[in-house]
């Protein structure tokens, strides 16, 4: 797991970004994550350790498809990665994704486009 010194800016953004609009819990897109859980050759029960949680409880919060807390994305952010991370977060309107995407990665990329 990345440390937190060594998060990139857009990591650092992405946890502001997203704690500031879903401050009450954040629910995850199961199949995506899986997706990028089996990808990266990970297995769920390393992952909800990660995530500080008991491999039964990862599971039934994907499939109740329950809130997990801040604590708990902020680790997901680690392990995963800003970009990884957000499409696998669950925004509640199209509206909010882009808004968020652009508050976090927007003007980042803009910026190591130009250079």
């Amino acid at each position: 797991m990345t440390s937190k010194q060594s998060l990139s800016v857009s990591e650092t953004n992405s946890i502001k970004a997203a704690s500031s609009v879903l401050s009450d819990g954040y629910v995850l897109k199961k199949y995506h994550l899986k997706k990028w859980i089996y990808d990266n050759d990970h297995t769920q029960p390393y992952v909800a350790k990660a995530l500080g949680l008991a491999p039964d409880e990862f599971k039934r919060k994907l499939r109740e498809r329950e809130k997990f807390n801040q604590e708990q994305i902020k680790s997901l952010v680690y392990l995963m990665g800003a970009e990884a991370a957000f499409g696998v977060l669950y925004f509640p309107s199209n509206r909010k994704r882009k808004k968020i995407w652009w508050g976090v990665f927007g003007k980042y990329k803009q910026k190591g486009g130009n250079e």
